[in-house]
């Protein structure tokens, strides 16, 4: 299993860089310092080798559960935005498919699929709990997160180190215009306690995380 996972992350370093159809098996190999023997042991050829890297796992698309539906929201596309940056075989798996002749897209079309699936999930919800404006649309700001996550593609072969600082910047400007003014001095763009659907009462302090940075 140690060879395997070697392997996979091997090779998922050499498709970031140079795509499918530039990554040749010998690369692979002496970046990993294997056999071809033990190369062939676990899998029977690139185009395999493709397939695995672009499995996307899927744990990756299950949501957190809290209180608030916004704060989920929020919570699982910082942490998805923090696994591709720091997860090569994720940022692999995301540019094989988008590849044309690499016999992945359709794994590439279902990431982007169930990734916008629970963005829009999650935001519908946020609708029926009364945590949207009037006048926000889910299925467009749905869009917008899309769209910050379809422009990762020209940083595919870097460690995108300052990927979720980005995407909590993007949120910083979005919250404002649809989160409720009740419910948006209690969001956090950083890790710590969940914020409680009730009103905070008078007196209180409201935990105010828009003007934070990401921790």
């Amino acid at each position: 299993m140690k060879t395997r996972h070697l392997i996979v992350r091997t090779a998922a370093e050499v498709f970031c860089e140079r795509g499918y159809h530039g990554t040749s098996t010998t690369e692979i190999l002496t970046r990993s310092h294997l056999t071809r023997g033990a190369l062939y042991f676990h899998f029977d050829s690139k185009q395999q080798l493709a397939e695995t890297v672009a499995t996307v796992p899927a744990e990756l698309f299950v949501p957190p559960d809290g209180p608030v539906v916004l704060q989920c929201l929020v919570d699982f596309s910082l942490a998805h935005a923090d696994r591709l940056a720091t997860d090569v075989v994720l940022r692999a798996s995301m540019r094989l498919s988008a590849e044309h002749g690499s016999g992945c897209s359709q794994d590439a079309a279902l990431h982007e699929v169930k990734l916008r699936a629970v963005l829009l999930r999650l935001l519908q919800q946020a609708h029926s709990a009364g945590e949207l404006v009037p006048g926000a649309d889910p299925l467009e700001v749905t869009d917008v997160l899309m769209g910050f996550f379809t422009n990762v593609q020209p940083y595919w072969a870097k460690t995108t180190a300052d990927l979720t600082h980005r995407l909590a910047t993007l949120w910083r400007y979005l919250l404002p215009s649809i989160a409720t003014a009740e419910l948006l001095p209690r969001l956090r763009l950083h890790p710590g306690p969940a914020p409680q659907p009730a009103r905070t009462g008078p007196g209180e302090e409201a935990a105010v995380a828009l003007s934070g940075s990401v921790g």
